[in-house]
């Protein structure tokens, strides 16, 4: 046996759930991801406790996947870290952040006047946690433009 096949699996620090009739899992990054018949089938799986890689390929290539895809999908998951197999070699590209980060994406504030009027916001409901005296009711157009040229020249 290889160290690959006696490898054991459990579940990361992910959540799955059901939305609309599909599947989704979240991870600690923030990001959601709509997952599979076969990627829901492994997180099932280890959420009955910890799973060796030879049943959970068993498992897969039984639903119908070729043996490469079952190879590739959990190693996928691996490397989302919806999975964690604590006794694979480490994955040196995740410790090392690249020495050039460009900047890929730009979320701009335009204003914080929101006109909802949830009663349950803590943002300006009753105790009003914050309040928008004083500012500017909308982002000034200077600052916009400056922020966009930022995004292209760093991107």
């Amino acid at each position: 046996m290889t160290a690959t096949e006696t490898r054991m699996y459990r579940l990361g620090e992910s959540h799955a759930f059901d939305s609309a009739g599909h599947r989704f899992a979240y991870l600690p990054s923030g990001a959601i991801f709509e997952i599979d018949e076969a990627a829901a089938g492994v997180v099932d799986r280890l959420r009955e406790g910890d799973a060796g890689h030879e049943e959970l390929i068993e498992r897969l290539t039984a639903g119908g996947l070729l043996m490469g895809d079952a190879e590739e999908l959990l190693e996928e998951l691996r490397q989302a870290r919806a999975v964690v197999a604590p006794d694979a070699p480490a994955d040196l590209m995740n410790d090392i952040p690249p020495a050039d980060f460009p900047l890929q994406s730009l979320v701009m504030n335009l204003t914080n006047q929101c006109n909802l009027s949830c009663t349950y916001c803590y943002e300006f409901g009753e105790d009003k946690v914050a309040t928008p005296e004083g500012k500017p009711k909308f982002m000034d157009l200077e600052t916009a433009k400056r922020s966009v040229e930022m995004l292209l020249e760093q991107s």
